[in-house]
């Protein structure tokens, strides 16, 4: 999605299904990074003997949680659900990438169910993406 191209086509918002099974995607990535991480510190823990179990878990469940937050930050605004699904978060006004801050803005409100509530409004812009000045498109 270069420059050129995105000032030239109207912008379609993504359906609902689409974004949803995007969603559904990067949860099932953030659970496989909880795994391998939480693996690959129960591995470490043989040789570092400062690796606890608690600790593991909780470094796999940060892991997960930056992905969840930060995913719509990648290039493009395209967490990998949304590059398998061709949508993008953008920014409202210039139709760039989402930032990292808006990425962050936008799915600290994804944890509060009352958020995706709004996804079924006329705008079709949940809560999130209204406070961080996003919107999903198709690209």
């Amino acid at each position: 999605m270069d420059a050129s191209n995105t000032a030239k086509r109207p912008t379609i918002l993504a359906s609902i299904g689409r974004r949803l099974a995007a969603r559904l995607i990067d949860c099932a990535l953030a659970v496989l990074i909880f795994f391998v991480v939480k693996f690959a510190a129960g591995a470490l823990s043989v040789y570092v003997p400062a690796v606890t179990p608690k600790a593991g878990f909780l470094c796999a469940f940060f892991a997960a949680f930056a992905y969840f937050l930060l995913a719509d930050a990648l290039p493009n605004g395209q967490s990998l659900g949304k590059r398998l699904l061709s949508i993008a978060t953008v920014d409202r006004k210039t139709r760039k990438g989402c930032s990292i801050s808006q990425s962050f803005t936008r799915n600290s409100g994804a944890l509060v169910v009352i958020d995706w509530v709004w996804i079924f409004m006329e705008s079709r812009t949940r809560l999130g993406d209204m406070f961080a000045k996003t919107i999903v498109i198709n690209t």
